[in-house]
């Protein structure tokens, strides 16, 4: 703040009075000269000017006016301290599998400096693709024990004919039946697409009716011997009604699907009743496939013998007559679970032939679209 010290007029004016003379009676002399005006006050207030002189004694001059006294200045204002920036805030990290990273924290603004700029957030991972042939994540556990479900149908004695074999369960000529089910896990109702893979050792059958899904296809070319749908040939027939099947059955029914699947079906051309290419052989299987199964439902698993007669795993034919130092094996590499250790190839019982066999090894269950 400025501060000035300034002098009135009236006081200028009694201290020049003071100083002057009653006028003489003698002839007036020449007026005194006018006082100098006083001078400006630097860089204060302007001082006031003197006053003027009264009439001095003989024309003495009038005592120059005093000047006023120059103002003080201004003490200059004190320059506020620049504030220290605040920090830039870190980038946040990049989420990972779809979790968004939280942003850098903004800088605490420094006293008077500028506000730290806030970090950058980090993007956001990115999710994973759905399993295929569905919505969601596989679980194999809704499948149960039928993923690594080992079937065994032994031989009950060693063939007498070179070819076949008597089958277990039964006696002379009487039908049997093979079951084994399986419960499904999974929601209740929930519509699921279960992937599998089937390897083994079977006969053929020719199936009334249904799809089979290497269409018409020779067995000699083809060993996909799945079908969909279809039934049993009809008792009063012999036309191959005598071979053994291998039916997987679905409950409760998917509407829209099979429900039920064949494994060892070949065509009219190949019926084992009738054809060289079938009759007394057994065939090695190994394909993969995908149906629809229900949640909380079940699986069945049925392999129907007319008469108790099975055919021997025993390779290739001559003349219809197959060698049994030639049994054929599939490799169960891979497979999850594995089969038993306890499990030996070709399979045979210890008083029997070679047997039959199939493994189900399940890859995938997710809901269906």
């Amino acid at each position: 703040m400025k501060r000035s010290v300034l002098l009135t007029a009236s006081a200028l004016f009694l201290a020049a009075a003071s100083c002057s003379n009653d006028a003489p009676t003698v002839s007036p002399g020449s007026g005194g000269a006018t006082g100098s005006a006083g001078t400006s006050g630097s860089a204060g207030t302007t001082g006031s000017a003197g006053t003027t002189g009264a009439a001095g004694t003989i024309g003495s001059a009038g005592t120059t006016g005093v000047a006023g006294t120059s103002g003080v200045a201004g003490t200059s204002g004190v320059a506020g301290t620049s504030g220290v920036a605040g920090t830039t805030g870190s980038a946040g990290t990049t989420g990972a599998a779809g979790t968004t990273s939280t942003g850098g924290t903004t800088g605490s603004a420094g006293r008077g400096g500028t506000t730290g700029t806030a970090g950058t957030t980090g993007s956001a991972g990115t999710t994973g693709t759905g399993g295929s042939g569905g919505s969601g994540a596989s679980d194999t556990t809704i499948a149960g024990t039928f993923d690594g479900a080992l079937l065994t149908y032994p031989c009950g004695v060693a063939s007498t004919d070179g070819y076949d074999c008597p089958n277990v369960g039964c006696t002379g000529k009487n039908p049997v039946t093979h079951t084994n089910t399986f419960q499904v896990g999974g929601v209740t109702g929930t519509v699921y697409n279960m992937t599998f893979r089937v390897r083994g050792i079977v006969e053929a059958y020719q199936y009334v009716g249904g799809t089979r899904d290497s269409g018409s296809a020779s067995i000699t070319t083809n060993l996909d011997l799945f079908q969909q749908g279809g039934a049993l040939e009809p008792q009063s027939t012999t036309n191959g009604y005598d071979y053994n099947t291998y039916e997987l059955d679905v409950a409760p029914a998917v509407t829209g699907a099979a429900n039920t699947y064949y494994f060892n079906s070949v065509t009219a051309t190949d019926n084992p009743h009738s054809s060289g290419n079938t009759q007394h052989l057994t065939f090695p299987i190994d394909y993969t496939k995908t149906i629809k199964i229900t949640g909380g439902g079940m699986l069945t698993f049925k392999t129907f013998d007319s008469n108790c007669t099975m055919v021997m795993n025993c390779g290739p034919a001559a003349g219809n007559m197959c060698s049994a130092s030639l049994a054929r094996t599939v490799s169960l590499a891979g497979a999850m679970p594995p089969a038993p250790a306890s499990f030996m190839q070709p399979f045979q019982m210890p008083t029997g032939g070679f047997g039959q066999w199939l493994f189900f090894d399940v890859t995938s269950v997710v809901v269906a679209n």
